[in-house]
Order: C-alpha cells, then sequence, then structure tokens
C-alpha cells in the first residue's frame, strides 16, 4: 500500500468528529431540551440546519485563509469554534441563545472540508485519494455515532446541558493536539493572500462556469446533502412521534447509531472499491437511488412496524445519504486539479452546506403542513432520484 499521510488524516477526522458531535447533540437531545425552552423537539432539532447554513458561507470565504494560514491552523480555529458552542449551549435558557451557540460553530464548520483537503491533496497518492477522503470524512459520522451513544446516558445522568459540557475536554484535547504538529504541515503558506477579497468566492462559483463536468455533481451534493440530514437530524423526533416517549432510547442509540455507522463502514469500503474498481461517479449514481428506496420506505414508518425493519431501513439511508461524501470530495479535488483543492472542496462543502440549509427547514415544515413525516420523505426520494439521473446522464457523456 502506497504511503498514506495518516498523522494529518486523523486529526482532521477527528476535528470534524468533534464539531459534528456537537451539532448533532442538538438533535439528539432535542426532547429534553425542548421543553426546557417551551419549545416544539422539531424547532431544536433544526438549528442543525442554521449550523449548515452558517458552514455554507464559511467554506466560500475560507480558502484565502487557507492559503494565508495553512489548514492545520484553520483546523485549530474550527475546534475553538466547537468549544465556544458547547460552552454558551451548556448554559442556555432561549431557544435564542441556543441559537447563538448554533451561530458560533457553524461561521467555522464548513472550513472542515476545504482545510484539511488542503493538507491531505498534496500528500496523498492519486492511486489512495478516495480512500484518504472517504476515511476523512468517517468524522461525520463518527460525531454521530458518539453523539448518540454518549448524549442520552449522560442525559439521564445530569441533564441535558452536561450533554454539551462533557465534549468541552474532547475539543480542548484536539486543539492542544493540532498545535503540536501545526508547523509541520503548515509549510508553503502564502503570507502575502489578500483575505478579504471577494474574489475568492467569486472563485468557486466561477468553477461551476470553467468545468462543466462538474455540474452534475454540484446537484448531487446539494439533493445528497439535503437529504442526509433529512434522516439524520429526524430519526430521533420522526421515531418518538412514532413510537412515543418510550421509543427515545432506541431511536437515539439503535437507529440514530445505524445511520451513522453504516456510512462509516461505506465510506471504507467505497473508498477502496473507487480506487480499484468502480469509478466514484458511477457508485454515486448508485447511492443516489438508493438514497430514493430509503427516503420511499422511511415514508412509510408506523408503530406496527418492528423495530429490526427500521434498523435496516437506517442502516441503508446511513450507507448512502451518509456515506456517499467521502467520494464526491475526491471527485471534487480531482477535478479542482492541485492548485484549486481549498476551492474545489469548498465549493462542495458549500453546496453540501446549502443543500442542509435549505432542505433541512422546507422538511420541516412540510412535516407542519402534510401532518407527518410521508409526504416530505417523498418529496426527498423525487429530488434523489433526479439528482441521480442528471449524474448518470453527466458521466455516460
Amino acid at each position: 500500500m502506497q504511503k498514506i499521510p495518516w498523522t494529518p488524516l486523523l486529526l482532521t477526522m477527528l476535528t470534524q468528529a468533534a464539531a459534528t458531535m456537537a451539532a448533532y447533540t442538538l438533535s439528539t437531545a432535542s426532547p429534553y431540551i425542548a421543553p426546557d425552552l417551551g419549545v416544539e423537539n422539531e424547532d431544536v432539532a433544526q438549528l442543525v440546519a442554521v449550523v449548515y447554513l452558517l458552514g455554507a458561507m464559511s467554506a466560500m470565504t475560507v480558502p484565502p485563509f487557507i492559503h494565508r494560514f495553512g489548514g492545520m491552523t484553520i483546523s485549530i480555529a474550527i475546534c475553538v469554534a466547537t468549544a465556544a458552542m458547547l460552552s454558551i449551549a451548556s448554559f442556555a435558557t432561549s431557544i435564542g441563545i441556543l441559537a447563538l451557540g448554533a451561530l458560533s460553530l457553524g461561521v467555522l464548520y464548513g472550513s472542515t472540508a476545504p482545510s484539511s483537503s488542503h493538507v491531505l491533496a498534496p500528500l496523498t497518492a492519486e492511486k489512495r485519494r478516495n480512500f484518504v477522503f472517504s476515511v476523512r470524512q468517517i468524522g461525520v459520522p463518527l460525531g454521530g455515532i458518539l453523539g448518540g451513544l454518549l448524549v442520552p446516558p449522560l442525559i439521564l445522568i445530569g441533564g441535558w446541558r452536561i450533554a454539551f459540557q462533557a465534549q468541552l475536554l474532547f475539543a480542548l484535547v484536539m486543539i492542544f493536539a493540532i498545535f503540536l504538529v501545526r508547523s509541520r504541515y503548515d509549510q508553503g503558506r502564502d503570507r502575502k493572500r489578500n483575505i478579504w477579497s471577494l474574489s475568492g468566492p467569486i472563485r468557486l462559483v466561477g468553477l461551476l462556469r470553467e468545468l462543466p463536468e462538474i455540474r452534475p455533481l454540484a446537484i448531487a451534493a446539494f439533493v445528497y446533502s439535503g437529504a442526509q440530514l433529512c434522516f439524520g437530524a429526524f430519526i430521533v423526533t420522526q421515531l418518538v412521534r412514532v413510537y412515543g416517549q418510550e421509543g427515545y432510547h432506541f431511536a437515539s442509540a439503535v437507529a440514530l447509531v445505524a445511520f451513522q455507522l453504516s456510512g462509516i463502514t461505506t465510506r471504507i469500503v467505497l473508498g477502496v472499491i473507487a480506487d480499484s474498481w468502480i469509478s466514484a461517479r458511477w457508485l454515486l449514481v448508485a447511492q443516489g437511488f438508493l438514497m430514493t428506496l430509503s427516503a420511499i420506505v422511511a415514508a412509510g414508518y408506523d408503530a406496527s412496524w418492528p423495530y429490526w425493519l427500521i434498523v435496516i431501513n437506517c442502516a441503508l439511508a446511513g450507507a448512502t445519504a451518509s456515506g456517499y461524501t467521502g467520494l464526491a470530495f475526491a471527485e471534487f479535488v480531482r477535478m479542482g486539479g492541485p492548485t484549486r483543492t481549498a476551492e474545489a472542496t469548498g465549493l462542495g462543502t458549500a453546496l453540501m452546506f446549502f443543500g442542509v440549509a435549505a432542505m433541512a427547514p422546507l422538511f420541516r415544515l412540510g412535516i407542519d403542513i402534510f401532518n407527518g413525516y410521508a409526504i416530505p420523505y417523498f418529496l426527498v426520494a423525487a429530488l434523489t432520484a433526479t439528482s441521480a439521473l442528471l449524474l448518470a446522464i453527466g458521466t455516460r457523456r
């Protein structure tokens, strides 16, 4: 096996895990936070979309900062933002203060992929690109799993505020660990780069015009990521609505973990397959159609269904809606080329996060309008099927 940059790979993966765990705690703990703050469960879960909306903006503006300060330095800043979010959320007395915590994380949440890609791309052999970027993206489901496994017991021990406070140590350890190796991997910085210019975001959008082959991937990134959060952020609230409060521990500790764990396994397996046998583009097409199937099944959840059937579908949703991102980022890196890694992955991150920020609130609105999850999931299925078809047509051309 060709050399893999394990140190920066693991550190950037864990940075993503720390930030994602903090974000997903909003949805996992929502049934306990909401009564304290006098709002609905879905209102708290929807704050994850706030994190992603600001994350999309940060993804578009961060490339000049990465070129000037280095990817590992930006990773430290991400961990600082995570610690700030956890501190604010743990003392929130209203939904407004809790939203402020979400905002503090969101301002740098979109920087995770561009900063880590900037570090990893020049250190990674082309034949290992899909594997390395798939492993890097494990940080997302890993953070979700940690949230699903640790948050419910912490809530039982000391309440939902403890669930946020306990994560602070993880964020602080990451800050220290990255600081120790920062100078080794942040070499070649452009100290004269203008970080306040609008040319950065304009250059990202310009990639859509310069690279026609990137457009179907851009659409898929937007829709697939939106579907990912529709599945992930609302698993707990949907199953509590279907099975009642007694379904909470099953939803948070089993169904949500199945969603995230299958995402981890799939990323590694698909990374190896894409490097050796089947192109990443065709694998992304297949994931889109399987995502569609999972959304159709989720639309029919009923209290008469056995738990094992819910777990299987959550695993399918995780394998597709969560498992696609490593391949997608590897494709953005390939199309962007070595000199535009931060820009190409910044564009990919922005599109993914805009997809979350657009689709998750609309999904939440659909739950109220249609008095349930069935119609919103059918609409998600229609979008993912269309995106997969466009990606297939673009790949054939």
